[in-house]
């Protein structure tokens, strides 16, 4: 894949500034210590499930997980009370709750707006763990996070969740889908819509011949649309990861929470309604064959990993059939499970362990801590030192700082802002069941 002529000085130049800025801004703390080499690679893949993951591994379907674990450490890792995909990722990436980092839910209803609107960054009260970082002078890049449009400046670059949408404004309302604002233009031809997806290539999550029309053939395309995300995050990744190389990367998959909602019956007959015996031999597969996908996909990522980098590898929540309520079967957010999955290998991670309590609250503190930076006192999880080599924390005792907050964090809004791609964003939420 080549590089656009106008990508790499694009970037470079606006990250030189960036770094400027950042550097100048944290010269009066001039005890804070200096982070460790290091690089640390962090992959979101929504809704992964151990229940499901289990088998596979067993079979031997999920190599690159497999190594993965072998390396390094795993084990359930535990969600929030709200089951709700940006409010988990933002304490992903906050290491708070959603009481003090402002994330609450899918979307927020709004006085004098027809319909809820999607949550928007600007929600956001707390920074994230590339803010902290980009600050001390590390330099971060981001793709597809959820609740991250419209792009804040960062030192790096961050493209946004919206980029991956199929009906979007690359400047979203007179706002930056990505930072620096010109990278959307140069990444644009790497979008991929759910029209770009072949039969052939949705065919191979199937098996079976593909259905020609009718509501078989609507399940079956309602693949292409997960396909198309991944595909976009994967390939924006890969071109991000060749021309510039950073100290935090942070990618997410939407990945295999889709085809749970829709396909889980297809996969496990009798565990709810909506399913026929043609539809389960011919989807029985697809969430086997997608997390056979995002294995192949982890082993791309590994191959940009080396010996000084730390891999975390986490779901926000898991995965389980729909809910009898009464008389009736509940969709939608009931399915997820309040545990998912969580690796971390690599540099100063102890090999071959399975970890006990870890909760969605850790990732930030941990990555902190592996940086040689302390911990803010206002976070809500803890430092994962099971499993870190102990020699790395004798060397490196864990700190803590009061905050990394501000005074007043600039640009706040209680209200989620509209975007030309809100139409777009409740479709899916409600394909789903996430909405009605």
């Amino acid at each position: 894949m080549t590089v656009g002529k106008r990508l790499l000085p694009t970037i470079v130049a606006a990250c030189l500034a960036a770094t400027l800025v950042f550097v100048v801004s944290c010269a009066t703390t001039e005890t804070a210590p200096e982070p460790i080499e290091r690089r640390i690679m962090l992959i979101g893949i929504d809704g992964m499930e151990w229940d499901v993951m289990g088998p596979l591994l067993e079979d031997g379907r999920l190599p690159n997980f497999e190594a993965l674990m072998q390396e390094g450490c795993w084990g359930e890792i535990r969600s929030l009370d709200v089951l709700e995909s940006p409010v988990i990722w933002t304490s992903v990436a906050t290491g708070k709750l959603p009481g003090k980092h402002g994330i609450t839910g899918f979307v927020k209803n709004v006085s004098g707006r027809h319909e809820p609107t999607p949550v928007t960054a600007n929600v956001r009260r707390v920074k994230t763990i590339w803010n902290i970082l980009g600050e001390r002078g590390l330099v971060v890049g981001v793709i597809a996070w959820l609740a991250t449009w419209p792009a804040e400046p960062v030192n790096g670059y961050l493209v946004t969740s919206y980029f991956n949408y199929e009906r979007h404004d690359l400047h979203a309302g007179g706002r930056a889908i990505t930072f620096p604002d010109g990278l959307a233009d140069d990444l644009d031809r790497l979008r991929v819509t759910k029209g770009d997806v072949p039969d052939e290539r949705a065919a191979t999550f199937v098996t079976g011949e593909v259905p020609a029309k009718g509501e078989r053939r609507t399940k079956f395309d309602g693949l292409k649309d997960f396909i198309a995300t991944d595909e976009t995050a994967r390939a924006v990744a890969f071109e991000m990861a060749r021309v510039m190389p950073v100290d935090f990367f942070a990618v997410y998959f939407r990945a295999v929470d889709g085809p749970s909602h829709l396909y889980w019956v297809d996969m496990l007959p009798g565990t709810g309604p909506g399913t026929t015996a043609e539809d389960a031999a011919l989807f029985g597969e697809v969430i086997p064959r997608y997390y056979e996908y995002m294995d192949s996909v982890l082993g791309e990522l590994l191959e940009l990993a080396d010996e000084n980098t730390t891999v975390i590898v986490t779901s926000d929540h898991g995965h389980s059939g729909p809910k009898l309520r009464g008389e009736r079967y509940v969709w939608g957010i009931p399915m997820h499970d309040p545990t998912g999955v969580f690796v971390i290998a690599g540099k100063d991670v102890v090999a071959a362990r399975e970890l006990g309590d870890v909760s969605v609250l850790d990732i930030t503190p941990t990555i902190l801590a592996l940086l040689g930076l302390p911990v803010a006192e206002d976070m809500d999880g803890k430092v994962l030192t099971e499993a870190i080599d102990p020699s790395f924390l004798r060397a490196h005792p864990v700190g803590t700082v009061e905050t990394y907050e501000d005074a007043e964090r600039e640009g706040v809004d209680e209200e989620p802002i509209e975007s030309p791609v809100d139409d777009e964003v409740r479709e899916r939420l409600r394909s789903l069941g996430y909405i009605e």
